[in-house]
C-alpha cells in the first residue's frame, strides 16, 4: 500500500514523458494525435493508482479503528442475513438439552401461564392442535410480490425459517407431553423461552403472509380506515408512525398495528425478537411487519427503511380490515 509521501507525489500534476519527436509534431498529424492518447492514458492510470492507494489507506484506518479486516465486515454482511436461521439451530439445541426428570422426583410448582397462552393464540389463528403444526401454503407465487420484496427471499423466508420454526415448535411439545406426563413442572417452564420463540415465529409469520399480497397496497377502506383516522388523525400519520416504530426496532423483531380490546382503539407496537403481540402488549395482532435482517437483506442490505417503504405497496388491507372487524367483534364493540 502507498504511504503518505506517495499519496502526496499522486496529488501533484502528472509530469508525462516528452518524446524525442515531439518538437516536430505538426498539428492534427497522426504522430500528435498518437501522443495525446498516450498523455490521457498515462493521467487515467495515474488517477486509478491514487483512487486504489486512498481505498487501502480507509480500509487500513477502518481495521484499526473496529479491529476487524474489510474483508471480515463483508462477510458479516452476509452472515447477518442467517442469524434467524442460527437463532433456530440454538433453540433447537436449547429444547434438545432439557432433562426431563422422572415421576415422583420432579418438583411440584407453577406452571407459567404463557405456555397455554401461546398455543391458544396459534390455534384461534390456524385452527391447530398442540402439537400439529404445519407450514400453511401461500396464496400467491414466492415472486408475486415483486419488485418490493424478492421471490428468494420470500422462498427462503417461508420454506425454509418458518419451517424451522415449526419443527422446533414440534419438538418443543413433545418435550412438554412428556415433562406433563412426570409433572415436572421445572422441565415445563424451562421450555417456556423455546414455546414462545417458536411458537411466536410460527404464529407471527402467519399473520405475516397473509397480511401481503400482490397488486396492494395504497390506502384502506372499510372500518379499519375510519379506525386508523380516529386513533391517528390520517392515515398519512399513522403511516410516519409505524414506519419509526419498525426502522427504530433495536436488533430483530416486529412492527405491529394491534388493537386493544379494552379501550376500542389501535395502537402501534413492536416487539423483540419473536415474541408474540397479544402476549407481550395484549393488544389483538392486525398488521404485522417483520424487520429481522433476514426478511430484506438480501435485496436491501441495510437499509431498513427502504424495506418499510416497500412494504406499504405490498400491505393486504382487506385482510386487515377482516382482522379488525373480528377483534372488534370478539371484544363485544
Amino acid at each position: 500500500m502507498r504511504g503518505p509521501a506517495s499519496l502526496a507525489a499522486l496529488r501533484r500534476p502528472p509530469q508525462p514523458h516528452q518524446p524525442a519527436c515531439a518538437s516536430h509534431v505538426l498539428p492534427g498529424s497522426c504522430c500528435e494525435t498518437t501522443t495525446q492518447l498516450a498523455k490521457m492514458e498515462g493521467i487515467s492510470k495515474i488517477m486509478a493508482e491514487a483512487k486504489e492507494a486512498y481505498i487501502s489507506i480507509l480500509e487500513k484506518k477502518l481495521a484499526e479503528l473496529t479491529g476487524i479486516e474489510v474483508d471480515q465486515i463483508k462477510k458479516n454482511q452476509f452472515a447477518n442475513a442467517a442469524d434467524e436461521a442460527v437463532a433456530i439451530r440454538e433453540m433447537a439445541s436449547y429444547v434438545e438439552g432439557i432433562v426431563v426428570q422422572q415421576a415422583g422426583v420432579a418438583q411440584a410448582g407453577t406452571v407459567s401461564p404463557q405456555i397455554a397462552q401461546m398455543f391458544a393464540h396459534i390455534n384461534a389463528e390456524l385452527g391447530e392442535e398442540r402439537g400439529a403444526h404445519a407450514l400453511p401454503p401461500l396464496k400467491y407465487d414466492f415472486n408475486a410480490l415483486e419488485p418490493h420484496i424478492s421471490g428468494m427471499i420470500m422462498e427462503i423466508h417461508h420454506t425454509k425459517h418458518h419451517q424451522g420454526y415449526i419443527n422446533n415448535l414440534i419438538a418443543a411439545t413433545k418435550k412438554l407431553v412428556e415433562a406433563e406426563a412426570a409433572n415436572d413442572v421445572n422441565a415445563m417452564n424451562a421450555l417456556l423461552p423455546a414455546i414462545k420463540f417458536n411458537g411466536g415465529g410460527h404464529l407471527n409469520h402467519t399473520i405475516f403472509w397473509t397480511n401481503m399480497a400482490p397488486d396492494a397496497g395504497g390506502e384502506p377502506e372499510g372500518a379499519i380506515a375510519q379506525a386508523i383516522d380516529d386513533s391517528f388523525g390520517s392515515f398519512q400519520s399513522f403511516k410516519d408512525k409505524f414506519s419509526a416504530a419498525s426502522v427504530g426496532v433495536k436488533g430483530s423483531g416486529w412492527g405491529w398495528l394491534g388493537y386493544c380490546p379494552n379501550n376500542n382503539k389501535l395502537e402501534i407496537a413492536t416487539c423483540q425478537n419473536q415474541d408474540p403481540l397479544q402476549i407481550t402488549h395484549g393488544l389483538v395482532p392486525l398488521l404485522g411487519l417483520d424487520v429481522w435482517e433476514h426478511a430484506y437483506y438480501l435485496q436491501y442490505k441495510n437499509l431498513r427503511a427502504d424495506y418499510v417503504k416497500a412494504f406499504f405497496n405490498v400491505i393486504n388491507w382487506p385482510n386487515v380490515n377482516e382482522r379488525y372487524e373480528k377483534a372488534c367483534k370478539d371484544a363485544g364493540h
